[in-house]
């Protein structure tokens, strides 16, 4: 039996209930919402369960069909239209980005068109079956634009958002504006747990800080505002001015790591405002949220993600000891309903089912008292002259506000440091890594850039710098310094 979700008709609002907050444009209610799905429903008919690319992002259009699709029971693939992610996967309707449609009508695609939403449907179905419960198809940070993508069930999709709605206390009373990605599974998360508790989307594709989204949300009521640490490091005294003027009383961070002090300081704000700060912790391969640190945990269990959402289990799995490691560390694992089925690459790996019990979130950690503190990623411990490290503890112990720091590693023993702040204060934390190291100075090279790149969910873009390394080599580099007597000192305890 094929799985359906149905987010637009339910017992938690009713048809006159405000649903949809359209910049420009009336807010539709959810009964409106429903009678304009069911018209992108006539188009998304097929006789067997389809594959569905919604190529757009936060617009109407994109919404609708997402909702229809998810009723009609096919699979919604997240990613870009491109003739590489066709050719893979073989969708039977493309929902394009506007202005990408033109190759579709050469590739075997035929448009159709209801309520402004259209709609290209392939001529030649294609012979591949669907798994029953394959539900969506999203990208993982570090694939974006290929046809990798992570597969996620009905089942978990459900489930996840019913833990999220537990986990935030979300009614139908709320209003979250889109400031994230729908195509990428924080932001999608804050869709689909909103409409489940049946409260309002407020539809908008701008900037999370630009005066205009705020504008956009203070006029539509929203109460909620979710974003990742690169938003909350630019959210500054005239954001709070702004806050201000609204009824936002909820905020919750996830995507990356938060400096502590960065947390604490919009937990003080959201308390000041008799609101809440919540931190939480999620992978795309997890449908999303894994762990959520309640506001009121806070600042108690500062540095923290939390505990396991409800439903869900993190343990802690030992690995060999490196340098400077928190006692009990070792690679976090998750169990829970929303863990993915696998990941695909092409139209041939949809047939497939369940082959993930147990996610391996590839990041290291420990636990205390059930609360979940995060120490790097798994992929990024190194040894540098012998010694064991981890490449994210080094970026934090490192770390210098306003100057953007990130620390990558070659296989020759030498590290990276990569900055594009003052030049002057990098070339310091090189010296302080080959001190914490105790390696000698030219074991650390620095080179600056204007900026450093990023994932589209904030993260720092670890793939695009070591691919610049390749490229750059060591020539040319700045090279750190050390001190031998601060290594000692550190290697001592003291």
């Amino acid at each position: 039996m094929v799985a359906v979700l149905d987010l637009v008709t339910h017992d938690r609002a009713a048809p006159s209930a405000p649903a949809v907050s359209v910049a420009g444009r009336e807010t539709l209610t959810y009964g409106e919402l429903a009678g304009l799905v069911g018209g992108v429903e006539r188009l998304l008919r097929h006789d067997s369960k389809a594959l569905v690319v919604c190529a757009g992002d936060r617009d109407l259009a994109t919404l609708l069909t997402y909702l229809a699709a998810l009723r009609l029971g096919h699979a919604v693939a997240f990613l870009p239209s491109s003739r590489e992610v066709l050719a893979a996967y073989r969708p039977e309707f493309v929902v394009p980005a506007p202005g990408t449609e033109d190759d579709l009508p050469a590739l075997g695609y035929r448009p159709a068109e209801t309520a402004g939403v259209r709609v290209f449907r392939r001529h030649r179905t294609s012979t591949a079956d669907i798994h029953p419960d394959t539900g969506l198809l999203i990208a993982t940070s570090g694939s974006t634009g290929s046809p990798k993508a992570v597969r996620l069930s009905y089942s978990g999709v459900a489930a996840n958002s019913a833990a999220v709605v537990r986990a935030l206390g979300i009614t139908s009373a709320d209003c979250a504006p889109t400031t994230l990605p729908i195509t990428h599974a924080y932001g999608l998360s804050v869709l689909n747990s909103h409409l489940l508790a049946g409260a309002t989307i407020m539809l908008s594709g701008r900037s999370p800080l630009s005066l205009a989204m705020w504008d956009e949300l203070t006029r539509a009521g929203a109460t909620s505002f979710a974003a990742v640490p690169t938003t909350y490091a630019a959210y500054g005294p005239a954001h709070e001015k702004l806050l201000a003027r609204t009824r936002i009383r909820t905020m919750t961070q996830s995507g990356a790591r938060l400096p502590d002090e960065t947390a604490l300081r919009l937990w003080q704000t959201m308390a000041r405002r008799d609101g809440r700060f919540f931190v939480m912790y999620g992978q795309t391969e997890a449908t999303s949220r894994i762990a959520c640190l309640a506001s009121e945990d806070l600042p108690a269990h500062l540095g923290s993600v939390g505990v396991a959402v409800p439903g869900g289990t993190i343990t802690i799995e030992p690995g060999p000891a490196r340098h400077g490691g928190k006692p009990g560390e070792g690679a976090v694992h998750y169990r829970g309903p929303g863990v993915m089925l696998g990941y695909a690459t092409g139209r041939a790996d949809l047939s497939r089912g369940d082959e993930v019990t147990v996610l391996d979130t590839g990041d290291l950690g420990y636990l205390v008292d059930g609360y979940l503190y995060l120490t790097g990623r798994t992929k990024r411990i190194v040894k540098v002259l012998g010694v064991r490290v981890s490449l994210d503890d080094l970026e934090h112990q490192v770390a210098r506000p306003g100057h953007p720091t990130a620390i990558v590693s070659d296989e020759d023993d030498f590290l990276r440091l990569v900055g594009a702040g003052d030049p002057a204060v990098h070339r310091e934390q090189c010296g302080q890594l080959a001190a914490l190291l105790g390696v000698p100075g030219r074991h650390v090279v620095f080179q600056p850039v204007e900026r450093l790149p990023q994932t589209p969910g904030g993260k720092i873009d670890y793939q695009a710098l070591a691919a610049g390394e390749r490229e750059h080599g060591r020539s040319g580099s700045d090279i750190g310094g050390g001190t031998d007597g601060l290594a000692t000192a550190l290697r001592s305890g003291a």
